[in-house]
């Protein structure tokens, strides 16, 4: 009866396929043969498909390796007792064969959810122990004897075993098996197996594409493990933990690469830097969260400890004990700017605004110093005794308590106050030139211009506020000396020009601030407004001399910032407060510029560098680490495109800061040069530096290796007398530090009778700043592949002979030299440089080196014999 009943099936379906088949054809007589059903690619075939699309690439998808083959219906995890992980490599279009075990290093870690405000955490079930080295750590002690740290899964030592720990399948892809066996408390440090929980396999991957480039990534795969110990991927972005993505990381350190630049992403970084993890040596936990933020406030909290005010000096000892210390280390943008890092608008960051709504005392105490003497320990000591009990520790808070006080909504949620006025603020005011003319009779630039408000429709503000008081004429709001504390009156244009005699006009090279042009500005206040606050002002180029003439293309820009009302940071809603008392505080303006021809055709200077690029890293060019006040900016922040930078920094702009090489030659400040100097330390022999008043070879800590000498007298004005305390040529120790030289000067200040505050201060940028790149990529700042040709006519000044005022006598490094030189210092670097390339290092006047050809391009043009981009590992 079974039987029948299927025929009798088959038939009625068999007929069916043929009744429809014949529909729609038009009534012809003969039905259309029956198509199967296509099959199900197999596994191979799957993954041949997968690796033809670029897009699947491993070196740029993380999750192609497990997620194809899960597609494919191969589980990419499998854990019964050692996990086996399946996993694809796609490179150039096809699936990589030759992987072998020393390509590989895997880890298994889990999700677990925080309770009682505790945030969640992933932890690993692969471990090691670190025994501390005798004589290594604080002050020549260990702080532990050993400590738990998690680790990459260990490779088998058994020829036989490490044979089959991975093995490729003929389908496409490898088996990776652990050694480790996770369902073992005893082998996982007593974290438990828990299936149902999100877990996350990463790989350290190294392997060659077809190019010959050694591509190093971290594919990782979320997952559950089902009943049947199969992986099941987590696809809701709510069951992972991602707070960052590798690319913010990236947008300054270019590709972040440690430990031996096998570990690439931040995904891969938590599975092993998670609670429970900790340096022996220094006591240090080495939770990402933790680690990672006590890195980049380093600086803050070395000056918080030195000040008494509860800071700590981080260190870390590493690899071979090497000692590694972050005390110098400064985010090169405001500390408040967590969404520089952290966004839960970045898709690939789904709990990236989780600062925001769940703080922690493992991510807040490390920007903020916390140790006894600090304010914040010395304020939560009080609410410590009444949350936690009389004589209790502010750190005895805990995260739920930290959370009920920091609620979203309050005056004091992270949000709140974590709000940057001077950079927030900055959306309110845009300058905007509408047009720039020169009057050649009258000698006179005329510009037109409005400062706007974006958040209002680009409304126009009038520049003269009521604070403008200042006697003179009726918009006179910036006093002839003196700070200015108006709202506007801080903000000017200036007029950069070319000037030296002779100068080609062809290529736009300003050199007139330092040589007479520094007067060419004007106050945007003291322009004539036309009813509509739209303004008209003037800006007088200076009269021709035997030593300067003005010619070829101008360009005026904007500098300054606003001054306004300090407001309320802890407070619940906007708009916020003015703080009482009333203070002042800088806002960022969003500056401009526009060019104009003195002379000849307009040819508008060369674009080299971009805003967007330095502000990558530095948030709002112009302000510093965690800074929001004149002091801690450099040129009170009023300086914050790159356009107003050249306008100063030009050729001709010789610092009265000595070289550190023991030459007798100032530094050049010229933009390049001085840009370059200061974050190329990590290529330099001798710090780039400012402040030095000694002429001898310092190392990079700051340190003569020689005896040196005082370059010029030092002077300090002594009852209203210009006196000289120390004379040029006073030697000085070798040993001596940027420190006690500034100390020694100090010190003979005193003993003239100086009574004035103190004075001087090196600033070594070799200590200060480092390179965050991995390698050197030049368009990192670079637009346009600039770096290729450096077309700058002008040398860079480094000398006044006998103090002559006509700048084509000033000595200078040739044009090409003075931007290698500033990486590339050495004494054989700049003997390549003059000998090889025929360049001037401070031994020709400007004039002669103008006549003098730089040959450095017969083997260093791009794409040469050693172009510059192939010594620069471009491509």
């Amino acid at each position: 009866m079974k039987r029948s009943f299927t025929h009798i099936a088959l038939a009625a379906v068999a007929a069916a396929a043929l009744t429809l088949a014949g529909c729609g054809g038009g009534g012809g007589g003969s039905a259309s043969p029956v198509v199967p059903p296509t099959p199900a690619p197999t596994v191979q075939q799957a993954l041949a498909a997968a690796a033809a699309q670029p897009a699947n690439d491993t070196s740029a998808n993380s999750s192609a390796p497990f997620s194809v083959l899960q597609a494919a219906g191969v589980a990419a995890v499998t854990i019964a007792s050692p996990p086996k992980v399946n996993f694809a490599v796609f490179t150039n279009g096809a699936v990589k064969q030759d992987l072998k075990l020393s390509d590989v290093s895997l880890i298994i870690a889990k999700l677990v959810p925080g309770t009682n405000g505790d945030p969640d955490v992933w932890q690993s079930y692969t471990f090691r122990t670190e025994t501390a080295t005798a004589g290594v750590g604080p002050n020549g002690v260990p702080a532990l004897a050993s400590a738990k740290q998690a680790a990459a899964d260990g490779k088998q030592t058994d020829p036989a075993l490490a044979a089959a720990q991975l093995t490729y399948n003929a389908d496409g892809y490898y088996t990776y098996t652990f050694k480790t066996d996770i369902t073992n408390p005893a082998l996982t440090n007593g974290v438990t197996y828990e299936p149902n929980r999100t877990h996350r396999v990463a790989i350290q991957l190294s392997y060659v594409n077809a190019a010959g480039e050694t591509v190093k990534v971290n594919p990782y795969f979320d997952f559950r493990i089902g009943a049947d110990g199969k992986s099941v991927a987590v696809t809701d972005p709510a069951l992972t933990r991602k707070m960052t993505d590798v690319t913010s990381c990236n947008s300054c350190h270019e590709k972040l690469a440690l430990h031996g630049g096998g570990r690439v992403d931040t995904q891969f970084c938590v599975t092993c830097h998670n609670p429970g993890t900790t340096d022996a040596n220094s006591g240090n936990v080495l939770t990402l969260s933790t680690m990672v933020h006590k890195i980049h406030s380093g600086k803050l909290l070395k000056k918080a400890l030195d000040e008494g005010k509860g800071g700590e000096d981080y260190t870390i000892w590493g690899y071979k004990d090497e000692k590694i210390g972050f005390a110098e280390v400064g985010f090169p943008q405001d500390l408040r700017n967590c969404t520089k890092c952290h966004s839960g608008s970045n898709p690939a960051t789904p709990q990236g605004d989780n600062w925001k709504t769940r703080p922690s005392k493992e991510a807040c105490l490390t920007c903020h110093a916390n140790n006894a003497g600090s304010d914040w320990d010395t304020s939560h000591k009080v609410i410590a005794g009444t949350l936690v009990g009389a004589g209790a520790q502010a750190k005895a808070l805990t995260n739920k308590q930290c959370a009920d006080c920091h609620v979203v909504g309050s005056n004091i949620s992270p949000e709140r106050v974590h709000w940057n006025q001077n950079e927030e603020n900055a959306a309110k005011y845009k300058m905007n030139i509408e047009s720039v003319a020169f009057d050649a009779v009258t000698r006179k630039v005329t510009v037109k211009y409005f400062l706007s408000d974006p958040t209002a429709g680009n409304a126009a503000y009038n520049l003269i506020t009521p604070e403008c008081t200042y006697t003179g004429t009726a918009s006179a709001c910036t006093p002839a000396s003196g700070t200015n504390n108006t709202r506007f009156g801080n903000l000017r244009f200036y007029l950069a020009y070319m000037n030296m005699v002779g100068q080609n006009t062809a290529i736009t090279e300003f050199s007139a601030n330092n040589t007479g042009g520094s007067g060419a500005n004007a106050w945007a206040t003291a322009g004539t407004n036309d009813g509509t606050n739209h303004y008209t002002v003037q800006i007088t180029v200076p009269a021709d001399t035997a030593t300067a003439v003005a010619a070829g293309t101008a360009r005026v820009v904007s500098i300054g910032q606003i001054k306004e009302p300090k407001l309320q940071v802890k407070w619940a809603t906007d708009p916020r407060p003015e703080v009482v008392p009333k203070a002042l505080v800088n806002t960022v303006v969003q500056h401009t510029y526009m060019d104009v021809a003195l002379s000849g055709p307009l040819t508008p200077r060369r674009v080299i560098v971009s805003n967007e690029k330095c502000n990558a890293c530095h948030g709002s060019l112009g302000t510093t680490s965690g800074s929001n006040t004149l002091s801690e900016a450099f040129h009170g922040g009023a300086r914050n495109t790159v356009e107003a930078c050249v306008t100063c920094h030009d050729a001709n702009k010789m610092s009265a800061t000595v070289m550190t090489n023991g030459l007798a030659m100032n530094e050049s400040y010229q933009f390049k040069r001085m840009i370059h100097g200061i974050h190329g330390n990590s290529k330099r022999t001798y710090p780039f530096t400012h402040g030095n008043p000694v002429q001898g070879p310092f190392n990079k800590d700051g340190a003569l290796t020689a005896t040196g000498t005082f370059y010029t007298d030092q002077r300090f004005t002594i009852a209203n007398v210009a006196s000289t305390v120390i004379t040029a040529g006073t030697t000085v120790p070798a040993g001596s530090t940027f420190v006690s030289i500034i100390d020694l000067v100090r010190q003979a200040a005193t003993t003239a009778g100086y009574t004035g505050a103190p004075t001087g201060y090196v600033e070594n940028y070799a200590a200060e700043v480092a390179w965050p790149g991995v390698g050197i990529n030049c368009n990192a700042c670079h637009v346009n592949n600039s770096y290729k040709v450096d077309q700058g006519p002008l040398g860079a000044v480094t000398g006044k002979p006998g103090g002559t005022a006509d700048p084509k006598l000033w000595t200078v490094i040739s044009p090409k030299a003075a931007t290698c030189t500033a990486c590339h210092d050495s004494s054989k670097a700049i003997a390549h440089v003059t000998s090889f390339g025929s360049a001037s290092y401070g031994n020709r006047t400007q004039t002669q080196s103008l006549v003098t050809q730089e040959t450095c391009a017969d083997c260093h043009s791009s794409g040469g014999f050693k172009g510059v981009d192939i010594v620069h590992g471009q491509k």
